[in-house]
């Protein structure tokens, strides 16, 4: 452009198309910026995950640390340009460095903590959902946050690297725990289904729907019961 260009000479259509490309490429330049930036940032805990990503139910993947119990887990956030590096080895101090994911749709036996007794079946429930994913790649569907500030997601993974699973699915399937249907709950969609599988492992009395009347209790009467 010569020195001596007099941007006021212009009509009024070529400057909007002046300032329209000068958007584009500004835009284009941010969202760029935004892509690689994303490409690095680590979710260090459930605090750092934007309101956005979790209304737009953005998937993300990383590395399960450690299962709390049978519906709870902490997983390592691994962005793609981590992709491939190893979590850390040290478990002190974990809840700095992972995000507490509490599987939606369902609800398992609670595990004994703060003196209280552990329902039945509760270890095998804890058990079982680490067999499956301790230590795992999962991905995270985010779909809230509940009152303890954990992420409420639909948790993914890949048995023998072909076969994807659902985790919620398969511990209603193993009647290790059954149809969350609490406040704030969440289907992800799939209620219908969800339904189904409590209701199959109910009629093959599979896990706590083989226990004999009066042995067992829903983990929400067991809270209600040991509240305070």
């Amino acid at each position: 452009m010569p020195t001596n260009f007099d941007f006021s000479s212009l009509s009024y259509s070529q400057k909007v198309a002046i300032y329209g490309q000068t958007a584009l490429y500004l835009g284009l330049g941010a969202g760029i910026s935004f892509g690689i930036y994303m490409m690095f940032k680590r979710y260090q805990t459930c605090g750092d995950i934007p309101d956005s990503v979790i209304k737009s139910h953005k998937k993300f993947y990383g590395i399960v640390m450690d299962v709390s119990d049978g519906d709870t887990i902490r997983v390592y956030h691994t962005p793609l340009i981590q992709w491939f590096n190893p979590p850390p080895q040290k478990k002190r101090g974990i809840s700095n460095f992972t995000i507490s994911v509490r599987l939606s749709a369902v609800d398992a036996p609670e595990v004994s903590h703060f003196g209280k007794p552990a329902q039945p079946l509760s270890k095998e429930a804890k058990d079982y959902l680490a067999s499956q994913i301790l230590g795992k790649r999962v991905s995270i569907k985010p779909l809230s946050k509940d009152q303890y500030s954990r992420l409420v997601a639909t948790v993914s993974y890949r048995q023998m690297l072909v076969f994807k699973k659902n985790a919620a699915h398969e511990m209603l399937k193993q009647g290790l725990g059954q149809l969350y249907r609490g406040g704030g709950a969440q289907y992800d969609g799939e209620k219908d289904l969800l339904e189904s599988l409590e209701a199959n492992a109910k009629r093959a009395k599979r896990g706590v729907w083989g226990l004999k009347k009066g042995d067992y209790e829903s983990p929400a009467e067991y809270k209600r019961k040991h509240k305070g």
